[in-house]
């Protein structure tokens, strides 16, 4: 590479290093060194405290119920969102009138930002003026407390509304691949007799499978660091049942203002998408190496 080329590369890159710089990579690597220290805003007493902070959360309870609430929550909400999403481009693969309408009709709920998804949804549960009593009401029967304060449906309910919320996008990333594959293939699918689950296994998921692994590692990052639509919903209640990761964060930084163990946790989530990411890396490069094994012979 010539040094003028060089030199064009970094002028193109100048204004993304100047909002990255202050903005991502400063935060990001003073967190990272905060989280071996007492640091706190303001706070001239500065000093290391080695893995001291890393002891404290990973032995803390409530970090506990965080990585097991934010396991579950992450599994959960991926996997239904995946089918969903998938089934409903597959269904939506074939013309019809208002096709496209459908199709931004089901963006609406990822377009709407994840409070003000909380905030409805809280609205809608609410035990006095939420849509169940409502329609309890109209059958003159009893009202039911909110379940997003119920043990046991708190947390079905938080994934409830991240599934809402996730699987529409799934379908608007799908689609375009789904409708790529060219109709004298389903054609002879069905002439031969295939059952939906071969179409379903040897048309529709070859093509968009490296799709699919992205789209999955898009939505398991976003769960792992999610905490804003939940903290609106239930706030981490009842007790713990619903605190995740990022709400753990979020609490200990912003209400009880003990940064070192915000810092630190913060740093954990980091770790935990990072070895996604590896991951991701590594079935990618497995994908590709078996594409191009199948396209040599």
């Amino acid at each position: 590479m010539s040094i003028l080329a060089l030199r064009q590369r970094l002028i193109l890159l100048a204004p993304l290093a100047a909002i990255l710089l202050p903005f991502l990579l400063v935060p990001s690597v003073w967190g990272f060194v905060a989280s071996f220290t007492n640091y706190v805003p303001f706070q001239l007493d500065l000093h290391g405290v080695g893995l001291r902070n890393y002891t404290n959360v990973i032995t803390d309870h409530e970090f506990g119920a965080a990585i097991r609430n934010t396991v579950v929550f992450t599994l959960t909400t991926v996997t239904v969102a995946m089918v969903l999403g998938f089934g409903i481009a597959y269904l939506l693969r074939r013309p019809f009138r208002g096709r496209d309408l459908v199709r931004v009709l089901l963006l609406v709920p990822w377009l709407v930002s994840p409070i003000a998804n909380g905030v409805m949804w809280h609205f809608l549960l609410n035990g006095k003026v939420g849509l169940l009593n409502a329609l309890l009401g109209m059958l003159k029967l009893p009202d039911q407390p909110s379940l997003l304060g119920v043990r046991g449906w708190a947390l079905p309910m938080v994934m409830l509304v991240e599934i809402w919320r996730t699987a529409p996008l799934v379908t608007f990333l799908l689609w375009p691949g789904l409708t790529s594959i060219p109709d004298e293939q389903w054609e002879q699918a069905t002439l031969e007799g295939a059952t939906l689950w071969q179409r379903l296994r040897l048309i529709a998921l070859p093509p968009v499978w490296p799709l699919m692994l992205t789209v999955t590692l898009l939505l398991a990052g976003n769960a792992l660091g999610a905490f804003d639509s939940v903290l609106v919903l239930t706030g981490g209640g009842p007790g713990t049942e619903t605190v995740t990761l990022g709400l753990f964060s979020f609490t200990r930084g912003f209400k009880v203002f003990d940064w070192p163990i915000a810092t630190t946790s913060a740093w954990l989530i980091v770790a935990a998408v990072s070895f996604l990411g590896f991951v991701y890396v590594l079935l990618s490069n497995a994908l590709l190496r078996e594409t191009h094994a199948q396209e040599a012979t």
